[in-house]
């Protein structure tokens, strides 16, 4: 047992200790060396190293509990200066374990999700609310050099983007800005923004959908979430219907108090035409992150060990598929 795998076991004796909770074997690792499981007497409990790349994600979770936007994970403990916290186990499965999703469910999430959305705007718009960026603003402010900035990151690189690509990743910017330009200027309001709601980011409880590990957070326009969330379903919806249609007509009668129909639909459509741009940001914004971070303390972990190889792989791929659009 290495040096930081026996301090995390030692803390969760600690914790388990001072609630009284009977912990049994070892700390099994789920996922990297970010989630571990161990079995105890009020079932599975798992361990995990919260994220503080984009934001502060246990401080965001937590404001986001405290508010009663969300009702899990259900907290053992927590640790604020060493970023992990320990939790029970929700009961349910991952999305991602799904392979098919029934009309039900899916209509049932995506409403779940509206509302959330909407129940959090006197929040984000208070001054005490936790400190996050508005996405929008920021992606706006980051397009002005995203082509350098990526080229420069790739360079030295296998995955290197060419100065014609670069060309090219700056023209498709310019398109993008117009469109987010436009998008901040209409009816709806900023939402908490969940950043990467993919199907292993939601649990299915009872039928019903919770929506966990707020990493990559903030506040937003709330249809990036969503229709990041029904992109990453496509496979799972069934096919002898217009499944994603009905979903979409659902979820966008959820904000008729913020517009006409056709309005809300405008937004949601100019949005969803910005999914290759989307994805590539949050790949680029991760890499760039981590890039930024081993270049301040390479002595800290090797670049091997933090992944950056495999996100710059990543952001690279879906940079270049950016890239292949014609707007």
């Amino acid at each position: 047992m290495d040096e930081t795998f026996s301090f995390y076991y030692g803390w969760v004796q600690k914790i388990c200790a001072e609630k009284n909770i009977k912990i049994n074997g070892e700390l099994t690792p789920i996922k990297d060396d970010k989630l571990f499981c161990i079995s105890s007497d009020i079932g599975d409990l798992y361990l995990k190293k919260t994220g503080s790349f984009i934001i502060d994600e246990l401080t965001f979770t937590l404001k986001l509990m405290e508010l009663g936007l969300i009702s899990l994970p259900e907290l053992v403990g927590y640790d604020h200066d060493i970023k992990i916290c320990l939790m029970r186990d929700m009961g349910g499965s991952d999305l991602s374990m799904f392979s098919t999703l029934d009309m039900e469910t899916a209509l049932n999430m995506f409403i779940s999700l509206a509302r959330i959305q909407k129940d959090s705007i006197p929040y984000v718009k208070s001054e005490d609310f936790y400190g996050v960026d508005d996405r929008i603003s920021t992606m706006l402010d980051e397009l002005e050099d995203l082509s350098e900035t990526a080229y420069k990151m790739l360079s030295d690189t296998q995955y290197g983007i060419t100065r014609n690509e670069t060309e090219k990743l700056k023209r498709n910017a310019e398109h993008v800005t117009t469109v987010l330009e436009s998008i901040k200027d209409s009816c709806l309001p900023d939402t908490i923004h969940h950043g990467d709601l993919g199907t292993y980011n939601v649990r299915i409880i009872d039928g019903k959908a919770v929506f966990y590990d707020w990493g990559c957070g903030g506040a937003s326009y709330p249809f990036f979430d969503t229709f990041r969330l029904l992109s990453s379903i496509r496979g799972k919806l069934p096919t002898d219907i217009p499944a994603k249609e009905i979903i979409i007509d659902t979820y966008v009668r959820e904000w008729a108090e913020y517009g006409s129909y056709e309005e809300i639909k405008n937004i949601f459509t100019a949005i969803d035409g910005l999914a290759g741009f989307y994805m590539a940001y949050v790949k680029y914004i991760r890499a760039r992150n981590l890039h930024i971070s081993f270049a301040e303390k390479p002595e800290a972990i090797s670049a091997n060990g933090l992944g950056l190889y495999r996100r710059y792989e990543t952001a690279a791929i879906y940079l270049r598929r950016f890239i292949e659009n014609d707007f």
